[in-house]
């Protein structure tokens, strides 16, 4: 009979099983003393939503979770390792820091051939962090996913495989390991050691090399420096490249609200500003204090149990520079771009045609609030220009939800000029994309329709040929910021999203150019 294996690796430094759960387990059996069963209590209890929705107490109904660990030790050389194989939801029984990293994203990526994989999950480290999985129906290569080996870090990976030993099923990787396989507890060892030798081969870099561009930061002194730097910017309230989220791709519709330890209220999404207001002292703020503090996930099954649970530090996103390197913090951990990735995207971003009018500086005039569309207005009456951010987005594809803006400025020369302060890569990232969409719904000649007739119902003329050829059009990417250089300075992130976006627009046909707006507000 088969049995799906959900199986762990525990970090090399970590020898003492005290040291792998966040409470005491009890000891379900032992088969040798490298070899033990620990369990979590199953406790029969009714569904909350039964009274707090239906007002109904009936003993009729009863809801119990059941959390068992294996935990098996092996010897390697002179080093010892520890397997956790886990049965029901037992992975919040972990403590942080505990799970060695892509232990089981490397084991699939050194079995699986190039044109095997199923599914990716996947996290975009170009700007705004966005996590997301993608399937399809048969197997296939990388590049038959929405997968930008520049912009995107593989989170897990599913694939068919053909490895006897691992008797070709379908086999998932990320931290952990998964498969279903015929294996039971007296015949597991020999598994795991195979397992392991999968784990430290390096044949993955002969298909999928670019995994290492971005690469988890181990020296002690490093991460200290980094976590200082994230910490005094958050002290001076500097959020420009720091932000909290929910680390983990999560099942949405079965959290009632997230909470923060020390408070009660309760949440809709994580924000680092309702977070910030729990801390008691933030001249005493660290990030042992954010490691310490807990945030919560409730089910919206049952308000006494916590779906999902995470620490502050978990939850906080970072991206900074520091001394000519690019660092990223996500989901505790801290990542080094590597050096010739890193060296090819800056100077991709110096290959970016500068946009050759120069834009007015953003200032308020003495008015008390100065806002982008109030910007825009200026600029357009300045350069003689359609007003386009009267006209609001127009719709595309079918459905009321899928509407996009075209451009903030749309000039007489064919200019689709697209602005937006800098704010970090997040909001960067949102600007980078918004000039990619556009370009591809003007290739569309419904889309162009309603635009243009859109365009005459604001007093507009049609700028937008009947005729479209996108290589008679400039899209410009304008940076709100308050530097003085023609070219805006922006994260390394930032630059690893404009380089997508540019290549997106180029390969449509667009002519692309950047500028820099200089802010007097912003200095």
């Amino acid at each position: 009979m088969k049995n799906k294996l959900s199986i762990y690796l525990i970090k090399e430094s970590i020898t003492d099983i005290n040291n792998i759960f966040k409470d005491n387990l009890q000891e379900l059996h032992e088969y040798t003393p490298d070899k033990k069963v620990y369990f979590v209590g199953s406790h029969k209890h009714p569904p909350t939503w039964l009274k707090s929705f239906f007002d109904i107490e009936d003993k009729r109904l009863f809801q119990a979770n059941s959390k068992v660990v294996l935990l098996i030790r092996r010897t390697y050389g002179t080093n010892q390792r520890i397997f956790a194989l886990t049965f029901g939801y037992s992975k919040t029984l972990f403590k942080e820091d505990v799970i060695e990293e892509q232990f089981g994203l490397k084991i699939v990526l050194n079995t699986a051939k190039a044109n095997e994989i199923r599914k990716i999950s996947k996290q975009n480290i170009g700007g705004n962090q966005k996590q997301s999985q993608e399937q399809i129906p048969q197997k296939g290569k990388i590049s038959d996913f929405g997968f930008n080996i520049t912009n995107d870090l593989m989170k897990m990976v599913t694939a068919s495989c053909s490895d006897e030993t691992f008797e070709k099923a379908v086999i998932t990787g990320g931290d952990i390991f998964s498969l279903t396989v015929d294996r039971k507890i007296n015949n597991v060892e020999e598994f795991l050691d195979y397992c392991y030798q999968k784990f430290i081969s390096t044949l993955y870099k002969e298909n999928f090399e670019w995994i290492d561009n971005v690469k988890a930061i181990t020296s002690k002194e490093t991460i200290d420096v980094l976590n200082n730097q994230v910490i005094n910017k958050i002290k001076h309230n500097d959020f420009e490249n720091i932000w909290m989220a929910v680390p983990e791709v999560i099942k949405w519709e079965q959290i009632k609200c997230f909470k923060y330890s020390g408070s009660r209220d309760e949440y809709d999404d994580i924000d680092i500003n309702d977070f910030l207001i729990t801390i008691d002292n933030m001249e005493d703020l660290s990030m042992n204090k954010l490691k310490n503090k807990t945030i919560r996930a409730i089910s919206a099954e049952n308000e006494n149990n916590d779906l999902y649970s995470w620490s502050a530090q978990k939850c906080l996103i970072a991206e900074i520079e520091y001394e000519s390197r690019s660092y990223c913090l996500n989901n505790n951990k801290w990542y080094q771009i590597d050096h010739s990735f890193e060296t090819k995207i800056k100077d991709e971003y110096l290959t970016i045609p500068i946009y050759g009018t120069e834009l007015p500086n953003y200032k308020s005039n003495g008015r008390t609030t100065y806002t982008e569309n109030e910007y825009n207005e200026d600029l357009a009456q300045e350069i003689n220009a359609a007003l386009i951010h009267r006209v609001g987005e127009i719709p595309f594809g079918g459905g009321r939800g899928n509407k996009i803006e075209v451009c903030d400025i749309l000039t007489q020369n064919k200019e689709l000029i697209h602005i937006k302060k800098s704010g970090g890569s997040s909001l960067l990232s949102h600007l980078f994309n918004q000039a990619a969409v556009s370009g591809e719904a003007l290739l569309d000649a419904e889309f162009r329709a309603k635009y243009n007739s859109r365009l005459q119902e604001e007093g507009f003329a049609s700028y937008i040929d009947n005729d479209f050829r996108s290589n008679n059009y400039t899209v410009v990417l304008g940076i709100i910021s308050k530097g003085n250089e023609q070219r805006p300075q922006i994260p390394f992130f930032s630059k690893v999203a404009i380089r997508y976006a540019t290549k997106t627009l180029s390969n449509l046909g667009y002519n692309v150019a950047i500028r820099n707006i200089h802010s007097e507000e912003l200095n």
